[in-house]
């Protein structure tokens, strides 16, 4: 399906759908999985696209690289692979060149498909690229804890309802717009919508609260999650006690767990967890901003804005533009007749590709990077200690101190691991 209905197509296919979906065709508070897929659109100044990355060596890491002052922390420690980092996403290309031996298969989510295509695969490659990828050759990237690994745990899918319905739909209208599909999908198939709303609501938040078991009995110390779980976004308080519980059972085995903020650019309140004992990433750009950008598509009559949440629970920014990022290896990926989201067809660019706005998603690996190299130097520390000197460590790039729009401020990973080599047990 190549026409104007598609690139909407797209953007909703990075979208967790609530029922509030039927109200209007993309709203900010049903992206509860946005920042999972890499969304079309590229903010101004800023190089490459989704389809198109920028052309683009390692070195192109080398200004976030200098901004986080990375080398000068490699020269303490690049990782160790007694640090077990566990990475909770869609899916995974194990066998890519740059992570094969570095992620290991773990967990799999009860009850939903995990088929080999790019919409499956490619944002739990791209994140877990962020933390163990091993460069290879002058056109690759490098993981930020290289010499740690990453055991997954694999969220899949269900059957995408809303997708396979506006699949079904493009093919009958090629020349449609995704406004004219919504109105007529809102009609004809509201119950069956609102069905897979609830259902895909507890596929994710259930699956994510085992899976975060799963790895804290198969000893990570950190767990990284680049999504959305906010309470606003279920409606059963049995189903987010069943998340609470899973984030008190790591904090009590002390793993922390690091949350990316969220790319609805509101103010956010409701992760679960405790402050002390885990960590909400935000994204800021290269010139120590908030992330805010905006993402056009055909098919859409208006742009989507997006930008880092932020709030009181906000702990830490990183900076998530033009990031460089293992995609998946094989083109036989990009391309699917049939599956949970019906057919599906990408351009295959290479084994690796640029985020023009990684977004929170970005964010979070980077953070959890460092708090791997952190239990690198100092595997005896507890997570507490461990959250307070990844505080500690940062650069204020706000207001003075603590702020709701940037944290504790931008990481610094030289900053903080000689922190960690000099702190004294019990000093939090």
């Amino acid at each position: 399906m190549r026409n104007t209905f598609t690139a909407g197509l797209r953007v909703l296919a990075a979208i967790a759908v609530v029922g509030v979906v039927l109200a209007m065709a993309v709203h900010p508070a049903d992206r509860a999985l946005a920042d999972r897929y890499h969304l079309p659109g590229t903010p101004d100044g800023e190089e490459g696209t989704a389809s198109q990355p920028a052309k683009a060596k390692t070195g192109q890491q080398q200004a976030m690289l200098d901004l986080l002052k990375v080398h000068e922390a490699w020269e303490i420690t690049r990782g160790s692979e007694k640090v077990l980092v566990g990475v909770i996403d869609n899916g995974f290309d194990f066998y890519h060149p740059a992570l094969k031996g570095r992620i290991v298969p773990g967990y799999y989510y009860n009850g939903g498909y995990h088929p080999q295509s790019y919409l499956n695969m490619a944002h739990g490659t791209m994140m877990a690229s962020l933390i163990v990828a091993q460069e290879i050759g002058d056109d690759g990237m490098t993981g930020l804890a290289p010499g740690c690994k990453v055991l997954a745990a694999s969220q899949g899918m269900i059957e995408h309802t809303l997708l396979k319905l506006l699949g079904e739909w493009a093919k009958e209208h090629p020349s449609g717009e995704l406004k004219g599909a919504m109105a007529e999908l809102r009609r004809k198939h509201r119950e069956e919508i609102e069905q897979f709303g609830r259902e895909w609501v507890r596929y994710q938040i259930s699956g994510a609260a085992k899976a975060i078991r799963y790895l804290v009995d198969h000893h990570v110390r950190i767990i990284n999650f680049s999504g959305g779980l906010q309470r606003e976004q279920c409606q059963s308080a049995d189903l987010w006690q069943e998340l609470e519980d899973a984030f008190a059972y790591a904090a009590a085995k002390d793993v922390i767990i690091v949350l990316s903020a969220g790319n609805n650019n509101q103010q956010t309140e409701d992760y679960p967890g405790e402050a002390d004992t885990m960590i909400v990433a935000g994204a800021s750009d290269l010139n120590d901003r908030r992330w805010v950008s905006e993402i056009t598509a055909e098919g859409l009559d208006m742009p989507i804005k997006q930008g880092s949440d932020f709030g009181n629970r906000l702990t830490v920014l990183a900076p998530a533009a033009n990031i460089r990022v293992c995609a998946p290896h094989a083109e036989r990926f990009y391309s699917c007749d049939d599956g949970p989201v019906g057919e599906t067809s990408e351009e295959f660019a290479g084994v690796y590709d640029v985020l023009p706005h990684g977004a929170t998603s970005s964010a979070a690996p980077i953070v959890s990077s460092l708090v791997a190299l952190v239990f690198s130097v100092r595997p005896d520390l507890d997570a507490r200690s461990v959250v307070q000197i990844i505080k500690l460590g940062c650069d204020d790039i706000g207001d003075s101190g603590y702020d709701m729009y940037t944290g504790h401020g931008r990481v610094n990973f030289i900053k903080t691991l000689k922190l960690a080599e000099n702190w004294k047990k019990g000093k939090e």
